[in-house]
């Protein structure tokens, strides 16, 4: 007589599930986007060794923003690595990157915030990036925007009731532009 594993069977059954749903034609989760750029035409980079920000709901004036020029359709590759220190239990510090033209309108930003938090008496550090395809010729201003966030509750949004801060310190993003293949 022999014997089978429920578990394994149970297991083995989950997997056999999954292969069928990934081979499915037509079938995807997501739709992520590729995009080839040739060897790095410039970078750009701003530093900020001491304090770079003092933020709080009301957001923060732009962090160290650098400005970028393109001479042809290029793929620009950002980066921003901070220390951030001050957050308060049950806050989050929202970080998002911008783009914006010579007479500061909005081009193209990221499509989320980057949350992150901490132990309030503990100073923490990190890298986020995100890449901007097809961006046209031109000068641009690459920056960060941050802000705090309480939770949970309602957006802060310059909550002044509860307006939680953090401070950036140790800041640089760097920018690369990659011309479109």
């Amino acid at each position: 007589m022999r014997r089978t594993n429920p578990v394994a069977a149970a297991v083995l059954g989950a997997v056999a599930a999954v292969l069928v749903i990934v081979a499915l034609p037509g079938l995807s989760i997501g739709e992520p986007t590729t995009s080839h750029g040739l060897t790095p035409s410039d970078v750009f980079t701003t530093t900020e060794p001491e304090g770079c920000g003092d933020v709080d709901t009301f957001g923060v004036p732009p962090v160290l923003p650098t400005r970028v020029t393109v001479t042809e359709p290029a793929n620009l590759l950002v980066y921003f690595t901070s220390e951030w220190s001050g957050l308060q239990a049950d806050t989050e510090l929202l970080l998002q990157f911008r783009v914006n033209d010579d007479e500061g309108n909005f081009v193209v930003g990221t499509p989320f915030e980057w949350g992150v938090s901490n132990d309030p008496r503990l100073h923490d550090s990190g890298t986020v990036m995100w890449s901007f395809d097809d961006v046209q010729p031109g000068a641009y201003n690459v920056f960060v925007d941050a802000r705090t966030d309480p939770v949970p509750g309602p957006a802060g949004g310059g909550n002044t009731n509860n307006n939680p801060t953090a401070v950036l310190e140790n800041c640089a993003l760097t920018v690369f532009v990659n011309p479109v293949a």
